[in-house]
C-alpha cells in the first residue's frame, strides 16, 4: 500500500533531497568540520555497521529466494515476468517483490553513512568519485525502479548486488578487527572481480530482455544499463589501477 500511496517515501523529491544533502555534507560540511579535528574512533561502530549490512543484504537474498523457491537458480530461462512465473502469477506475487525492492531501496540509502564514517575517520582518500558517484546514482535509480517501473527483474539486480555486499561487507568487518587477521583476507581484490561479473551478466540480462521483447520497459532497461555501463568503466579502472599499484 504504501508504494502506491502519496506518502514522502513515494516523493520523487526525497531521493533528490537525500542526494543534494548527501553531496553537501561530504563535500562542503565534513571536510571543514574535520580541517583542524583528529580522526575520531569509530572502530565499534563501524564493526556494527557492518554486521547490519551483511544481515539487511542477507534478508534481502533471504526474500528473493524465498520469492522464486526451488526456481531461484533458473532465472535466465524464465527473466521474463519470472517471479510471477515462477509462482504462477500468485495475486499477492507482484507486492512481494515491490517490497523487497523497497527494502533494497532503504539499503542504499543507509549506504551513504559509509562517506560519513570515511571522512569523521579522515580515510579521505576513500572518499574517491567512483565512491560517490557510485552512491549518488544508486539512490534516485533504485527509488524510479521502485515507485516508478516496478519491474520484477529488480528483484534479481538487488539480489545479485546484495549477495556481492555481503562479501564485500564481510570483508570490511573482519579487516577491521587487527592486522592479526590480514593474512586471511587475500581475497579482497575478487571482491572487484566479482562486482565486474556481475555488472556483465546484469548487461547480458538487459540485452536478453530487449531482444525478447517481453514487455519489460525499454526506459527502464535503458536506465539500468547506462548505469551498469558506467560502473563496469569506472570498476574497470579501478581494478586495474589496484593490480598495477600491487604489483609495483
Amino acid at each position: 500500500e504504501y508504494l502506491n500511496s502519496n506518502t514522502i517515501s513515494s516523493s520523487p523529491w526525497l531521493p533528490m533531497v537525500i542526494v543534494a544533502g548527501y553531496l553537501w555534507l561530504v563535500q562542503k560540511v565534513l571536510p571543514a568540520f574535520m580541517a583542524n579535528r583528529k580522526p575520531y574512533n569509530l572502530n565499534t561502530a563501524i564493526r556494527i555497521y557492518n554486521l547490519l549490512q551483511v544481515v539487511m543484504n542477507g534478508y534481502i537474498c533471504y526474500l528473493y529466494v524465498k520469492l522464486m523457491n526451488e526456481k531461484t537458480l533458473q532465472f535466465w530461462t524464465i527473466s521474463c515476468n519470472h517471479v510471477s512465473k515462477a509462482n504462477n502469477f500468485e495475486p499477492d506475487i507482484k507486492r512481494r517483490a515491490e517490497d523487497l525492492g523497497y527494502l533494497y531501496y532503504i539499503n542504499k540509502i543507509i549506504d551513504l553513512t559509509e562517506t560519513i564514517c570515511f571522512l569523521l575517520r579522515k580515510k579521505n582518500q576513500q572518499v574517491t568519485f567512483l565512491h560517490i558517484y557510485h552512491h549518488c546514482i544508486m539512490v534516485p535509480n533504485t527509488w524510479i525502479s521502485t515507485f516508478y517501473f516496478k519491474e520484477e527483474t529488480s528483484t534479481f539486480l538487488a539480489a545479485v548486488n546484495s549477495f556481492i555486499h555481503i562479501l564485500m561487507y564481510t570483508y570490511y568487518f573482519l579487516s577491521n578487527l587487527g592486522p592479526r587477521l590480514q593474512k586471511y583476507l587475500w581475497w579482497k581484490r575478487y571482491i572487484t572481480l566479482f562486482q565486474i561479473i556481475q555488472f556483465v551478466m546484469l548487461l547480458c540480462l538487459f540485452g536478453k530482455l530487449y531482444h525478447e521483447e517481453c514487455g519489460c520497459s525499454n526506459y527502464y532497461l535503458a536506465l539500468w544499463s547506462l548505469t551498469i555501463t558506467s560502473f563496469l568503466i569506472l570498476f574497470c579502472m579501478f581494478y586495474v589501477k589496484s593490480y598495477k599499484k600491487k604489483i609495483n
